[in-house]
């Protein structure tokens, strides 16, 4: 005799599976009851539920929910629409309640995924006549160092807005023209961008970005630069190996993939790339990434 599990790929189950996700494709910035479910295919809500976790891998409502979230990080990463607009368009009342549904599910807020030219689905539409697409960034497995670092001073230029790939590097180079105002930098050969704005201050993706070098103090600042002082933390450290072009693709893989499968979360403070003789710019290039974070509840 055939389990449950065993026996949830017959075609009719296929079929009654994928007629659900085509109703919840239709109707999915409404809210919608079991019930109504269940009136398309004329099951009980139990079996409807089982069926439906044992052929797709989860509930109906963490898939609903998913694809939601899913649907708002395409208009996210493909329009140049307002956060508040995505979330009152995919059937959030507010753009806090929205903000708070995304980052659970992606690990980052709706501003930062778009500040970091993010675009990646993690609930694809399903379609069980079809192989299954496999996991995102599955040709990257990159697995970090946890480390402790202790804090840090930095001085440097910094740049406030939202397009981080055509202003950035504009930033880094007027800075390296006047890297020797700074007269207190510590004798290493590294450089720092430091992301310094708070989870909260993202507003449409805007940030604050500085490209710095380490200091021993942050007095006699030069004129048009910054100080600031990064707490000690514990963070997740990634290598991004190769050119700045496929530097999304590493971050894509950070939040889309090794977030979501591991026991940490991001804090979402005092992110930083940390540069140093790795650092070519071509295509046997490294530097590393460090990541403030912590452990799941």
């Amino acid at each position: 005799m055939r389990t449950l599990k065993e026996s949830t790929m017959r075609e009719d189950y296929i079929d009654c599976v994928n007629s659900i996700i085509d109703y919840i494709e239709q109707n999915l910035f409404r809210p919608i009851t079991l019930e109504e479910l269940c009136s398309e295919i004329f099951y009980s809500p139990v079996h409807l539920q089982r069926i439906f976790y044992y052929t797709v891998g989860e509930t109906i409502g963490r898939y609903i929910k998913g694809r939601r979230l899913s649907e708002a990080a395409e208009r996210l990463a493909g329009t140049s629409m307002s956060i508040l607009e995505i979330a009152l368009q995919c059937g959030y009342d507010s753009q806090e309640s929205f903000t708070r549904a995304f980052k659970s599910r992606y690990c980052v807020t709706p501003g930062k995924y778009r500040r970091l030219g993010l675009h990646f689905t993690l609930t694809h539409r399903k379609r069980l006549t079809k192989k299954r697409i496999e996991r995102l960034m599955g040709g990257i497995n990159m697995e970090p160092k946890i480390v402790k670092r202790k804090a840090f001073k930095v001085v440097g230029l910094k740049y406030y807005g939202n397009d981080p790939k055509n202003n950035c590097p504009k930033l880094w180079q007027e800075f390296m023209k006047r890297i020797g105002e700074i007269r207190n930098a510590l004798p290493v050969m590294e450089s720092y961008g430091l992301m310094c704005t708070g989870e909260e201050d993202f507003v449409d993706g805007k940030f604050d970005y500085i490209a710095s070098v380490a200091v021993s103090d942050l007095d006699n600042i030069p004129e048009g630069m910054v100080g600031a002082e990064i707490p000690e933390a514990t963070y997740a450290v990634f290598t991004h190996k190769g050119r700045l072009d496929t530097l999304q693709e590493t971050y894509e893989y950070i939040y889309g993939k090794w977030f979501q499968n591991s026991e940490y979360e991001p804090v979402g403070l005092n992110e930083f790339e940390l540069y140093d003789d790795r650092y070519t710019g071509e295509e046997n290039s490294q530097f590393d990434i460090y990541i403030p974070l912590k452990k799941k509840a």
